[in-house]
């Protein structure tokens, strides 16, 4: 029925053609010198460019698939081209266009050859399944940035950025005259403009089926040590650009980029506790036994789950993640010096990892907080006021890889023109000395000795070593009568001279080790094979 309904629009265009034709035929000289006063040039634009956004290697984050445009002249050749592509339906919506004469943009699947049909293939925006798209982002109705590194560098993206289009020699209706050259002007190739990131697209990939398998809402940061650019960054759940509908309506917050929010900590920040103490001049080797709580100003503190570690070091209470080690070792440490460490740490502050764009700076518990015996009893541990994100944490672990260095985390490459030669380059983010090197040399044999017999076990990868921290942070949240925990696994691999720092964060979970303990070490295992 189709086929029979695309051949009757065929048969009645081409007969109104010939009508057409007949009618404007330019049969005398009156009629000429009317044509000649009327002519004007018609410009048909069929495709704006944008800038692309890249990798660390110019590999596109965009630009990523291809689709057919065509310039459209009606005639009855180009009609019945047209009908032996299209549906009977697509004629119908196309017909008017047909007979209006005008000149008009048609998108098509595939290619095709007819006299008045030019046909482009032009470059589509996004994947369907698009590749770090949460610090992608994506465009509003306009065309417009409307998030991320769309929306960062929006002004950038769109600036004498090339087209595609076809100007036509028209009478005062608009209608192509014949016999008169077109004009094709395609500048496509100013697309090649855009926006360089640190990110690494075979690292995002590896990354991004990690956390897949894995997790279900969360976020994985992986960040070069000792520079701490950031090579990969999923937020999960994540979305298509195509279908935003489905992710506003969606409980789950897809659009929310879980790499830059703040969550509470947990265990991990006992890193920071350690720290603070060993530059303190507190010895590693100093004793303690744990029986699963401990009496703090009348107030009982406990191990996660009540658990007994009985006698324990330093690095044993941070293998096995022993909350009331710290407890009590961090009642010797001057307050000031332990909210300071946590600052030059990175902690309550927010980075701006590339122009326009910037991290939670997440909550520090105050000064005047700590003298609350429970306020610094929690925040010995990672609990109590104390929020953060996957990129402070990434930050943080980055210091001890990198031999006591804190350098900001970074995103944002440069920007090249369409010939992928750098017009200009970020500036090179400044490292400060935090930790000295017997502290850093202790918190990497601490996090080892985590990975081969503490808590980290499970994220251990085949060759290479690792060191890490968990953590299981309790929320204050109950579903069913059972409180909700967030779970991280960080950590440093290789063990030896330190590649990549890998962050694992999971809004639920059973604990660090658990569930985001196989994400590090499958994306630590792949990695070892790049």
């Amino acid at each position: 029925m189709e086929k029979r309904t695309a051949v009757f629009f065929a048969a009645m265009m081409m007969c109104m053609f010939l009508s057409i034709l007949n009618i404007f035929s330019i049969s005398s000289g009156s009629r000429l010198a009317a044509t000649a006063d009327n002519q004007s040039s018609y410009k048909l634009v069929l495709a704006k460019t944008r800038g692309t956004i890249y990798d660390c290697h110019k590999v596109p984050f965009t630009r990523s698939g291809s689709e057919y445009v065509a310039a459209v002249s009606p005639s009855v050749e180009g009609a019945a081209a047209l009908s032996k592509t299209l549906s009977a339906k697509e004629m119908q919506e196309v017909y008017p266009s047909l007979t209006a004469g005008k000149p008009f943009a048609l998108k098509l699947l595939k290619n095709i050859t007819a006299p008045g049909i030019d046909v482009f293939r032009v470059n589509s925006r996004y994947h369907e399944k698009q590749p770090a798209v949460h610090i992608i982002g994506y465009l509003d109705g306009t065309g417009a940035g409307a998030t991320g590194i769309e929306k960062a560098f929006n002004e950038q993206l769109t600036k004498n950025q090339g087209e595609i289009s076809v100007t036509y020699r028209v009478d005062a209706l608009n209608r192509v005259l014949q016999g008169e050259n077109k004009k094709i002007n395609d500048t496509s190739y100013l697309e090649n403009r855009g926006v360089v990131l640190t990110l690494d697209r075979n690292i995002q990939d590896i990354a991004e089926k990690a956390a897949e398998k894995y997790l279900t809402k969360g976020a994985v940061v992986i960040a070069e040590v000792p520079s701490c650019k950031i090579r990969a960054m999923v937020s999960l759940p994540a979305f298509s650009p195509s279908h935003l509908a489905e992710a506003l309506k969606s409980k789950d917050s897809p659009l929310m980029n879980r790499c830059l929010s703040a969550y509470n900590v947990g265990s991990v920040f006992k890193l920071v506790s350690a720290a603070a103490a060993l530059e303190y001049g507190i010895s590693p080797d100093t004793p303690y036994t744990c029986t699963g709580s401990i009496n703090v100003y009348g107030d009982l503190c406990h191990c996660f789950n009540g658990e007994s570690h009985g006698a324990e070091t330093m690095k044993e209470a941070m293998a096995q993640s022993c909350n009331t080690y710290f407890i009590n070792i961090m009642q010797k440490v001057p307050q000031a010096q332990f909210l300071l460490m946590a600052q030059n740490l990175g902690f309550g502050h927010a980075f701006e990892i590339a122009p326009g764009i910037a991290s939670s700076e997440g909550n520090l518990p105050t000064l005047e907080s700590l003298n609350i015996p429970r306020a610094l009893a929690n925040f010995s541990f990672g609990q109590g006021d104390l929020t953060a994100t996957p990129m402070q944490i990434t930050a943080m672990i980055n210091t001890i890889a990198s031999g006591g260095k804190f350098t900001p985390p970074s995103v944002y490459e440069g920007f090249v023109d369409e010939n992928l030669k750098y017009t200009s380059k970020a500036s090179e983010q400044k490292s400060a000395p935090i930790l000295s090197d017997r502290t850093v040399e202790l918190l990497r044999d601490f996090m080892k000795e985590s990975v081969e017999t503490g808590t980290s076990k499970k994220g251990k990868p085949e060759k290479g070593g690792a060191g890490a921290k968990t953590s299981t942070a309790q929320t204050g949240k109950y579903v069913k009568n059972v409180e909700a925990v967030e779970s991280w696994y960080a950590g440093f691999y290789p063990y030896d001279n330190p590649k990549y720092v890998i962050t694992v964060f999971a809004e639920s979970g059973t604990g660090g080790g658990a569930t985001c303990g196989p994400v590090f070490k499958q994306i630590a295992d792949e990695l070892a094979e790049k």
